[in-house]
């Protein structure tokens, strides 16, 4: 009777521990964070295995994460997505909040949120670095030489200003290394179209080993790099 008894217990919380995993593993796939996390919980009591612990914990990480980046406590918010992104993840579940938190920490800076809303007006940091160097020659040569003499010099300065934007390829390593994709051999990355302003916009996004033949791909995210100051942002 004894052990019949504990049979049916354990079956129990084999059940509740598969039926609380099932749901935050769907509430991962909604990105509700709070919820999965509140599931992984369950789960993590029933039977605490390391899966739900790392779930668990991740889902934990990114719910406050981005309860306070809507919040607009940034640095809050980072700490908890630097948390999520030093996680040694071990199943793909826990992986793939990794890589949410990598996405989201750089965005959850209050300064890269201003640069990258303000991105139309930001001088080019590398051009105008140049033009402060070529200006000053050029203020010598107008004490010096006649009127011609400085608009000669102005027109090569010109020329210099006009110097090639940054090539898709480039545009496009610049991103990896911004998503750190070395780290995530899983991921892929392609140019989609050129922004109203001139940016590239790429798409970076992972296809399923059981949607090969389909071509479905799941977005991680959408990143623009500016052609002159090869500034990369997240597309919001």
């Amino acid at each position: 009777m004894v052990i019949f008894m504990v049979l049916i217990a354990s079956g129990c919380v084999t059940r509740n521990y598969d039926s609380n995993m099932d749901l935050g593993k769907s509430q991962l796939n909604e990105e509700n964070y709070l919820e999965a996390h509140e599931a992984f919980e369950l789960a993590y009591k029933e039977a605490g295995t390391p899966e739900a612990r790392e779930l668990m914990d991740l889902s934990g990480f990114l719910a406050s994460g981005m309860k306070k980046y809507d919040e607009q406590d940034f640095d809050s918010a980072k700490k908890d997505f630097e948390e999520a992104t030093a996680y040694k993840a071990k199943y793909r579940e826990g992986k793939l909040m990794v890589l949410k938190a990598v996405e989201m920490h750089p965005v959850s800076d209050s300064t890269t949120l201003e640069t990258v809303e303000g991105n139309d007006e930001v001088e080019p940091v590398e051009e105008a670095s140049e033009d402060g160097t070529i200006g000053s020659k050029v203020d010598d040569k107008a004490a010096m030489d006649s009127k011609g003499k400085v608009e000669t010099v102005k027109s090569k300065e010109g020329s210099k200003d006009s110097a090639s934007p940054l090539s898709k390829s480039q545009a496009e390593k610049l991103v990896k290394d911004y998503v750190d994709m070395k780290n995530f051999p899983h991921l892929q990355i392609a140019y989609d179209h050129d922004a109203e302003k001139g940016d590239y916009i790429f798409q970076v996004f992972e296809v399923d080993a059981g949607s090969q033949k389909n071509g479905h791909k799941a977005t991680w995210g959408w990143y623009g790099v500016n052609k002159k100051t090869k500034e990369v942002y997240e597309v919001m």
